[in-house]
Parts: structure tokens; C-alpha cells; sequence
């Protein structure tokens, strides 16, 4: 039960006078520690107490003191309070009902406790009655739980309410503030209507958590923090795509030949593919057999969604595309041309063909590569034909440095009357070579 500051005063000087008359039965024992006091967090006008002592537990009281005058306003007797958790000697007393006090706001809270030995002590600072109305949402919801890269508002609704610590009535908040929080962070702020209800939208530019939160404001002092699940927004990609015009098909080049790339970015629309202005990326042209890509230019696309660079490749390889975006609404893309095949030069500088005293023909001459690469090997095939029309194989001659290009020589042994050539078969990145023909001398 509770009651009045007159009655505890009554009570009060009685026990005064009790106080000088020591108990012939008393046992001195440890007195009971009040450990705290305070509001049970999901039901503000319920106080809870926790006690332990040497011996069980057998009164608590609580004086409610205004934190704003220090005036007592309720006392809350022994019999208002059970036990909910532990045990008598060390436990957690609260109050089978809310506290029904005049009015809102923070309380100090005395408590005195009695164990089963007469142990008596008094805390005056065991803890606080938060005597607040507790914000409660109702039926929030969003109207989308996707957003995409033309429409990224989403509306919130619901309806604010509070708890009433008294009674536990809940009831309409009526011209409160409401904070839409978008990622824990506040991007709208509404107010109620004379029901609760609020609707506010916000913009989404991921995804991210939405949800609404009542925070405590001066104009209603006695309203505590509440917020309402979140509800996540996901994000819907728009699909991009690239497209190599040019080059389209495979092509073969001699080293130091500039090659033209273009190629269009285009996005997924409701209509089809289109356009995509702005994007930003960059090209590279990367090697056939891997390693280092170069670099060929940075861009952003404009309203017709072509690039356009030129490069001139230093071997065989392709053109890399891709484009990027910050905007999580926007998928990336790439795509690769087609394959550019880089061919270095390869030239015979010189040949002859002698016929031998044994009636063979020696065979000999030189080579040069004047883009500055080299192959490993340089297999040079001495060719023969009638009429110098249909060429057949004979031997084949390895070239090798010279000191001022790279000579081969062979014998033919046999040889017929009729012409004689050297030839050089392409490579993966070497142009073939024909020498000219030639007749054997003497």
C-alpha cells in the first residue's frame, strides 16, 4: 500500500520514541544492504528493489522523494511488494502494481529494509523512479522496401503512442516530433496528428536500415526515447552493358600501327538499352599472354555513351573497357574487343647460292629484325623450285648473331638447276620474310 508524507510522519515519531527501548531478544547482526532501486525498464511506473542481508528479507518500504522540490510524495509500504527474482536473503523485490502518482517526472527513492534477525537499515540514495511516459510505435511501415536509381524515396507511416507509467494505458502522442532515420541517421522529422499517426519520406542511396524514432525534446519533457524496428531497404542495380564497335573482329598489325578503339555504354530502361551519359571508367589494352596492361585513358561518357582512344599496341592483345560507379544503383561493366595480333618486322638483307665442286650448291645470307625484338629462334628454311614458281623445302638453317645481323649459311648436296630462296615462316609476333630467288653461280 502507499501512503501519504502525513502518515509516514505519524508513523515516524512513533518509531522515535521506539528507538531508545533496545529489544531484549535482539541479536546483533549485519544489517541488510539496499543494493538499488529503480524503474523497471519496460514498465517506468513499476519500482523495482534489490536487497541482500545476512538472514532473509522480511520489509522493504520506499520513500518517493521529487527530484524537482525534495519533497516526499508517496510512501510504498512492505505489503506493495514481492518477490520476483533470487531469494529472500539476496533478491529483487517490485511492486505488484505501477505507482499511481500525481505527477510525471524523476523521483529519488529512499528505501528501508528489515531482515529476519531485526536488522533495520535506510538508504536515502538507493536510486530513481523514472515516472515517465514511454514512446511505443504502432504499425510502422514503408511503402517499398526496393529502391532504385530514378526513384529513391521511401515514404514512412505509423503511429506514435505512449505508455502511461500509472496505469499502463496506452495512448495517442498527439503534435509530437517523429525522426526518420535513414542508416541511424536523421534525414526527415515529422509530427503527429491529433491521432499519433505521422508519414514522412526520405531518400535511400543504399542499403541501408529505415526506421522512426521518437527523441526526448524540451516541449515534452516527460516523453522518454522510443524507436520502431528498422526495416531494410534493399537496392535494385541498374544493368549496364558495353559494346565494341570497332574493333569488332580479330585483326592483324605490324608493329607501330595505331588501332582506333570505340565502344558504347548503355543501361537496362523499361524501353531497352540506351545510352548512359556520365559514367566514368577507364580503357587498358592487355597482353595476350599476360602481364603488365597499359594503360590507354580515362573517360566519362556523354550523351551518346561512346568512347573513342587510340593506341598503338607494342604486342598482340586486346582492349579492355570497364566503367565504375560510386552509385550503388549502378552496376559496373566491362568488355573486351577483339584480339589485335602485333607483328614485328623480319627482313632477309642478303643471299647467294654457289655450286659446289662436289655438285652441290652452298647457300648463305643474313637477316634483320629492325623493330628491335628478336626471336628465341630464328629458323631460316632454304627453299627450291623448277621454275621458281612452286617452292619445296630442302634444310633448314639456323640464324645466329654475326656481329652486324644474323647469318646462316647451308650446303645442298645434289642440287638441280633452277632457283634457290630463303624463307622465314611468321611467328606468334614476327611478319614472315622471303629472300629474293637466285641461280646457283660458279
Amino acid at each position: 500500500m502507499f501512503r501519504t508524507r502525513a502518515a509516514w510522519t505519524a508513523a515516524g515519531a512513533v518509531a522515535v520514541l521506539l528507538a531508545g527501548i533496545p529489544a531484549a531478544h535482539a541479536v546483533e547482526g549485519q544489517a541488510p544492504e539496499v543494493r538499488w532501486a529503480h524503474s523497471v525498464s519496460d514498465d517506468l511506473g513499476t519500482l523495482a528493489v534489490g536487497v541482500r542481508s545476512d538472514s532473509a528479507v522480511t520489509a522493504i518500504r520506499a520513500h518517493i522523494v521529487s527530484a524537482a522540490t525534495q519533497q516526499e510524495v508517496a510512501v510504498v509500504e512492505n505489503d506493495a511488494f514481492s518477490l520476483v527474482s533470487g531469494t529472500p536473503e539476496d533478491g529483487v523485490w517490485q511492486t505488484k502494481q505501477p505507482l499511481d502518482l500525481a505527477e510525471l517526472g524523476s523521483y529519488t527513492v529512499h528505501v528501508e529494509a528489515t531482515d529476519a534477525d531485526g536488522d533495520h537499515t535506510t538508504d536515502n540514495s538507493a536510486g530513481s523512479l523514472a515516472y515517465y511516459v514511454a514512446a511505443v510505435f504502432e504499425d510502422v511501415r514503408t511503402d517499398r522496401t526496393e529502391v532504385d536509381v530514378d526513384d529513391r524515396q521511401v515514404r514512412v507511416d505509423g503511429v506514435l503512442k505512449g505508455r502511461w507509467p500509472a496505469t499502463r494505458e496506452v495512448k495517442p502522442l498527439a503534435d509530437h516530433p517523429v525522426d526518420i532515420d535513414v542508416d541511424y541517421w536523421t534525414e526527415n522529422t515529422v509530427r503527429t496528428d491529433a491521432e499519433g499517426r505521422f508519414s514522412g519520406t526520405v531518400t535511400v542511396n543504399a542499403a541501408v536500415p529505415v526506421q522512426a524514432v521518437y527523441r526526448h525534446v524540451n516541449e515534452h519533457p516527460y516523453v522518454l526515447y522510443g524507436e520502431s524496428p528498422s526495416t531494410q531497404i534493399g537496392v535494385h542495380q541498374v544493368a549496364t552493358r558495353w559494346t565494341v564497335q570497332e574493333p569488332a573482329q580479330a585483326r592483324t598489325i605490324d608493329f607501330g600501327q595505331e588501332v582506333t578503339l570505340t565502344a558504347t555504354l548503355e543501361r537496362e530502361t523499361e524501353q531497352g538499352w540506351v545510352p548512359f551519359e556520365g559514367q566514368s571508367g577507364g580503357v587498358l589494352f592487355e597482353p595476350s599472354g599476360g602481364g603488365q596492361s597499359a594503360g590507354v585513358g580515362y573517360f566519362t561518357t556523354g550523351a551518346d555513351g561512346k568512347v573513342t582512344f587510340t593506341h598503338t599496341p607494342w604486342e598482340s592483345g586486346s582492349f579492355r573497357v570497364a566503367s565504375h560507379s560510386d552509385d550503388p544503383f549502378i552496376a559496373d561493366a566491362s568488355s573486351n574487343s577483339a584480339r589485335i595480333t602485333v607483328l614485328r618486322a623480319s627482313v632477309f638483307t642478303s643471299f647467294s647460292a654457289t655450286r659446289t665442286p662436289d655438285h652441290g650448291v652452298h647457300v648463305e645470307g643474313a637477316m634483320d629484325f629492325p623493330d628491335g625484338w628478336t626471336p628465341a629462334d630464328i629458323p631460316v628454311h632454304i627453299q627450291y623450285s623448277r621454275d621458281g614458281e612452286q617452292w619445296a623445302d630442302l634444310v633448314t638453317a639456323e640464324a645466329t648473331w654475326s656481329g652486324s645481323g644474323y647469318a646462316f649459311s647451308a650446303d645442298v648436296a645434289g642440287a638441280r638447276r633452277g632457283y634457290f630462296r630463303a624463307y622465314f615462316a611468321a611467328t606468334d609476333a614476327f611478319r614472315a620474310a622471303t629472300s629474293e630467288a637466285v641461280k646457283a653461280s660458279r
